[in-house]
């Protein structure tokens, strides 16, 4: 095999890609973008008092349901699964370049971090700066066996049950909020002081409240576990690509079924026990309740990757998916301006709507937002070769500055500057 040099090193080119991969992206947004809707619009924060006067109030607990069932961390999960993924695809192509393959990979970490950082300071649900810090540890088992590596994504991903186990035997009940008002709520803040803060209008008073739960969201990393999953999903991601999931092993209807089945018993069992993700255990009932949603949560996960997989490589599957393609393919965009359309759309510096509407609203409003995605990337994509933001990483990763406009724009130039010579 001929070995890679530091100067084939470069980013993924479009022959590269795999529409299949870029596909589950867009989907994985589509369904973070559901799930994240409920901060933006303060529906999380929002006392539940307040909610029951709003119009449509009885259909919060169905919709609520259903999201939880079907949408919740399921996607948070086939997007870190995916980042395993995506190192499997640069790294497996320069296995006898590791040295100068990481020095520019772990660069792309660091930038990948402070965009985390700068994101986290408007936002606290940020997911990227986890991310970053847990790739530095994920790219240690890049040279394991792949029986390993799945062995290390089960362990690391059991690691918040010890952590339970331990915290239920020294200190039940620890940091549980003695009342819970409304979906979110915090122990040292009333819900209905959350919402005014990002109602106010006030850019500084926004700010602060946020820094105020991001303080709570890296506190819940603990009982939730999150790091350790993200860990276990990247190691995940990387086996399954390595015994081609997404493109072969996967795209079996035997396998969908398999995984849909049992994931959705599992989390059919966990909600009959009923329990929290986000508290720590306190009882055994509690911690068989965690164990077995997580279990579902990555099974329903698999299942829909599965699904997609099947009807991507079908006849007209590339076509069906093609508005999944374009938001994946600038999935780095995508999901940052989740967080400025949110603002916009819901906190007071924007058009206010937060804290004043129940979830079957929000969900059109969701709806019309990745509609706008869709067709934001396409166009975007139809002159240009990478998305704004993924142009802009990649030029810092590989210190050069990247040609970003492809063919269709160049020829479209070329025609305007021909009809402006007559």
């Amino acid at each position: 095999m001929k070995k890679t040099t530091p100067s084939t090193i470069g980013p993924t080119t479009g022959k590269m890609r795999l529409g299949v991969i870029d596909a589950l992206r867009g989907f994985a947004i589509l369904g973070i973008l559901f799930a994240n809707i409920l901060s933006w619009s303060l529906f999380k924060f929002t006392p539940f008092s307040t909610l029951e006067q709003l119009p449509y109030h009885e259909l919060n607990d169905t919709l609520y349901s259903l999201l939880s069932f079907f949408i919740d961390t399921k996607f948070y999960s086939i997007f870190s699964i995916l980042f395993g993924v995506g190192f499997f695809l640069q790294y497996d192509r320069q296995r006898d370049n590791q040295e100068a393959f990481l020095k520019v990979y772990k660069r792309r970490l660091r930038f990948l971090i402070l965009f985390g950082f700068i994101h986290m300071l408007f936002w606290s649900g940020d997911i990227l700066m986890l991310y970053g810090m847990m790739a530095f540890v994920f790219i240690q088992f890049r040279n394991l066996p792949s029986n390993k590596i799945l062995a290390w994504s089960i362990g690391l991903m059991a690691v918040p049950l010890l952590i339970d186990v331990i915290v239920m035997m020294i200190a039940p009940g620890w940091m549980t909020p003695e009342q819970s008002l409304a979906k979110k709520t915090y122990i040292d803040q009333d819900p209905a002081s959350v919402v005014a803060a990002f109602e106010s209008g006030n850019v500084l008073v926004a700010l602060k409240q946020n820094l105020h739960n991001v303080m709570w969201r890296w506190f819940d990393f603990l009982p939730s576990g999150r790091p350790f999953k993200v860990l276990g999903l990247f190691l995940l991601g990387f086996y399954l690509q390595s015994k081609n999931f997404f493109t072969e092993t996967g795209r079996s209807w035997k396998v969908f079924i398999g995984f849909f089945t049992v994931g959705a018993i599992s989390h059919f069992i966990g909600y009959q026990i009923g329990g929290s993700m986000a508290l720590f255990a306190s009882t055994p009932s509690d911690l068989f309740f965690k164990a077995i949603m997580v279990f579902g949560q990555i099974c329903l996960a698999l299942s829909y990757a599965s699904l997609l997989s099947i009807i991507y490589y079908t006849k007209w599957g590339e076509t069906i998916f093609f508005p999944l393609t374009a938001v994946g393919k600038m999935s780095f965009t995508n999901y940052l301006s989740h967080t400025f359309i949110g603002i916009v759309i819901f906190y007071g510096v924007g058009f206010g709507l937060g804290g004043q509407l129940n979830l079957a609203p929000i969900f059109i409003l969701a709806v019309f937002i990745y509609a706008f995605q869709v067709g934001y990337s396409y166009y975007w994509l139809k002159y240009f070769k990478f998305g704004p933001l993924e142009w802009g990483w990649k030029c810092l990763t590989y210190k050069k500055r990247f040609p970003i406009r492809n063919s269709t724009y160049e020829k479209i130039k070329a025609q305007k500057a021909k009809q402006a010579l007559g």
